[in-house]
């Protein structure tokens, strides 16, 4: 197996001839940190925005990802702030053309008998949100990263430090591969994060995120979500809500009409029901997700019925055209640390917020912005990681407070909308949720 540094039996032979992913950064990291052979484990969107940016600042690095085949079709919409994208783009993680819609507002939707249709807006929150589809995403992020660099079906099963203050990993094949630094990017059911931190585990919300992806029926079926995030309430106070808005088309068109609708509802489900519920259409069980297509009939038609009482009939209509739905469970994650000796976590690896903070983008490609500022800045690689995983460790606690209010508000305490006014709608929400100074979701128009 190729790698930063392949070991045979006795033996660590360096790769030569791999082609670099872009220019060295100007004085690093010859005028400070010596070029590191970096191991990434995880080639999602994490995974290879790191290996992105640590190679063009001159180190030797190589991502590791455990599926054979490509990792387009694993996800649906993606939102994140525009200045985060803005940021993707100066850095030529992206295409300046890269295919994305922007949100203005989210409109705070209920059905009630006036309006059974649309459903009534109590007041619209102003936005400046990009969204996207994950696979566009994916797939910019991964063309950057040479295949040489880029290792399918290298499934690690290991990794420990050795007293040379190194960092070896093991693969189920038996190869070993050394390294000066590993990223665990292997997301949030992390191998990483359970040999780092085995005393940290997963914490189930209580709720989970049935998700669909469908093709506009023709160019106006979608002008009611044109430019928004709609969250549309449940009249039965039941806690949660639906998420729906647009992305571009797979094919990356922005056109109406060839663009898709991605929706997602929070619906509740006690950690009691959870055995029964995640079970695939094949009877196997499932942990954390059942893929699209997987989902067992019977329990999408119930979760479809369900839908078709609780939302305005526009989106309930999107709902139950939508085939090949999937289930994701909403979990959230605390660290202690970011890194332990040479082994640290970036992206879900680390801290897990929910999902409705829509910080996945930011605090993966943030965590890594951030190593690089910090090997700028220090001789001895510890010092830039001691230094690096107090940082992260802060940014983390600051996402995982914004999450808690937003979930609180999105989901438990969810108010009665079907006649609230704008005034009483935005003074409820200005006291439930407040933001990070430098990641938020509103518009300051």
């Amino acid at each position: 197996m190729e790698g930063p540094f392949v070991t045979g039996a006795e033996t660590e032979t360096p790769v030569s001839g791999a082609t670099p992913l872009g220019s060295v950064r100007p004085g690093c990291p010859k005028d400070r940190m010596k070029t590191l052979d970096v191991a990434i484990v995880g080639g999602s969107i994490a995974g290879c925005s790191a290996a992105i940016l640590l190679a063009r600042a001159g180190h030797n690095v190589h991502v590791y990802e455990r599926s054979r085949e490509g990792l387009v079709g694993r996800g649906g919409g993606i939102a994140t702030p525009v200045p985060v994208l803005a940021s993707l783009i100066e850095h030529d993680l992206l295409d300046r053309d890269f295919p994305h819609l922007t949100a203005s507002s989210t409109p705070f939707v209920v059905r009630t008998a006036d309006d059974p249709m649309f459903g009534r807006v109590a007041w619209a929150l102003p936005l400046n949100i990009a969204v996207f589809h994950w696979t566009a995403l994916w797939g910019a992020l991964r063309r950057r990263v040479p295949d040489e660099r880029y290792h399918r079906g290298s499934h690690v099963v290991g990794a420990v430090e050795e007293p040379s203050g190194r960092v070896t990993m093991t693969f189920a094949d038996g190869t070993v591969v050394a390294a000066n630094l590993i990223l665990w990017a292997d997301g949030y059911q992390s191998l990483g994060r359970s040999l780092l931190f085995p005393e940290v585990g997963l914490q189930y919300r209580g709720y989970l995120l049935w998700r669909g992806l469908l093709l506009e029926d023709g160019p106006s079926d979608g002008d009611a979500l044109r430019s928004k995030i709609s969250r549309v309430g449940y009249p039965t106070k039941m806690p949660g809500h639906l998420v729906a808005y647009l992305v571009p088309g797979e094919d990356g068109s922005v056109l109406p009409g060839r663009q898709l609708f991605n929706w997602a509802a929070f619906i509740p489900l006690p950690a009691e029901d959870l055995p029964g519920f995640m079970v695939d259409r094949a009877g196997a069980p499932r942990t954390g997700t059942i893929p699209p297509g997987e989902m067992r009939p019977d329990e999408e038609k119930r979760l479809n019925s369900l839908m078709a009482a609780e939302l305005p009939d526009y989106y309930a209509d999107i709902v139950t055209r939508s085939i090949r739905t999937y289930v994701q469970l909403i979990y959230t994650v605390q660290m202690p640390a970011y890194h332990r000796g040479g082994m640290c976590l970036i992206g879900d690896a680390g801290i897990v917020a929910q999902p409705f903070t829509g910080s996945g983008v930011f605090k993966g490609y943030n965590n890594v912005k951030d190593l690089l500022e910090v090997l700028d800045r220090h001789d001895e690689l510890d010092a830039a990681l001691s230094e690096w995983g107090a940082a992260q460790v802060a940014l983390g606690r600051r996402l995982l407070a914004l999450g808690e209010q937003m979930e609180q508000a999105f989901i438990w305490d969810w108010p009665d909308l079907s006649e609230a006014d704008a005034m009483t709608t935005e003074a409820w929400w200005r006291s439930a949720v407040e933001f990070p100074e430098d990641f938020t979701h509103e518009s300051d128009q």
